[in-house]
């Protein structure tokens, strides 16, 4: 390590350098907002009579000599408020959910990341439905989008394929129940690694100004994600402008498997809940005001710790959810107890190394 700290220390300054260029350019963001009107504040909602429902899963995997394994399970948490204050906190299916496993042959490794993340999000999204239906909230909460994300989804033809389009079927049954029940469906991406709102920015304010200065602007943000921007531009309690989740929604490798209607509304925007945090990232489906509405209660719900601003129905879900790997070493040992110690089930050579 000793011989690494000269290129320690220069990338250090790199970093310390890009960080003091986004907060110069945010300044002057927040300069021009009132022309621009990039972003504003939300007043914290209200919460009396409502019900705000988190969806989270966890998830625990192993690879063997001939097979794979994979334990998921999800959970819907359901908070009701009255006057501010949580009155009852319900589970769904219960507070100790049950875990779902099954067992994978002759799988690659590029599908077998794609079936885990199927797997997950097709029993989270499922989970998300029947919330729906029996606790009829106000508002649901997906722990991270409300549609897959790109890298998520298989090639056409993968062994994989056809188990994504499933999961494609049940992301329009969770719409479509909640379009006829009246919920708010919403995810919360809490760790957000897109640069769309930096680059709606560069395209659509920087194109229209002249300044000495545009074209390092338009490199810093060429090199930022939104996040790392927003930290320093948005104060707690405001939220940007809300912006469609692609530019081109019918070309997009995964909004052009949905149905028109739905493609075209869903949205994104910003919104900081915790003085000390970075800005959060909704998707929602757009209509009318719903985002001041989804921003209004988050602000409610989130920020009970300065340097923390998930909300707490996902915080309580993400609890219940997490699978913790012994998990994986006792569905393991079951599996070997029934099987027999057959060669399918060797661990992995990079596992039994013997020195």
């Amino acid at each position: 390590m000793k011989q690494l700290v000269p290129k320690i220390k220069e990338m250090a300054n790199k970093i310390r350098e890009g960080e003091r260029k986004r907060k110069m350019f945010a300044e002057f963001l927040r300069e021009i907002n009132p022309k621009i009107k990039l972003f504003h504040f939300i007043k914290p909602l209200d919460l009396d009579d409502l019900k705000i429902v988190g969806i989270d899963g966890g998830l625990a995997k192993r690879s063997l000599h001939g097979f794979d394994c994979i334990l998921v399970r999800s959970v819907g948490v359901c908070f009701e408020y009255k006057k501010n204050k949580v009155k009852t906190v319900r589970y769904y299916p219960s507070k100790l959910p049950p875990v779902k496993a099954d067992v994978t042959e002759a799988l690659n490794d590029l599908d077998w990341a794609y079936y885990t993340s199927v797997f997950r999000m097709f029993s989270e999204v499922g989970t998300a439905v029947k919330c729906a239906e029996v606790f009829s909230p106000d508002i649901i909460l997906m722990d991270g989008s409300i549609v897959p994300h790109y890298s998520d989804r298989p090639s056409k033809t993968s062994q994989v394929y056809a188990f994504y389009k499933e999961l494609i079927e049940k992301y329009h049954k969770l719409y479509k129940v909640c379009k006829e029940k009246g919920i708010i469906l919403a995810g919360v991406i809490e760790d957000s690694r897109g640069n769309r709102f930096c680059d709606i920015i560069r395209k659509e304010i920087l194109s229209r100004i002249e300044h000495p200065s545009k074209s390092e602007a338009e490199n810093i943000l060429e090199k930022t994600r939104d996040t790392n921007l927003l930290f320093w531009v948005l104060k707690r309690g405001e939220k940007t402008i809300s912006f469609q989740y692609a530019e081109n929604p019918d070309e997009h490798p995964v909004l052009r498997e949905f149905d028109k209607e739905i493609r075209e509304k869903i949205h994104s925007f910003y919104v900081k809940t915790a003085e000390l945090d970075r800005p959060v990232r909704v998707d929602f489906i757009k209509n009318g005001q719903t985002e001041n509405k989804i921003a209004g209660v988050l602000l409610s719900i989130s920020g009970q710790h300065s340097g923390y601003g998930i909300p707490a129905p996902l915080i309580e879900a993400d609890t219940i959810a997490k699978l913790p790997e012994t998990e994986m070493e006792i569905f393991y040992s079951q599996i070997m107890r029934f099987a027999g110690n057959l060669p399918g089930l060797m661990r992995l050579r990079r596992e039994q190394r013997p020195f």
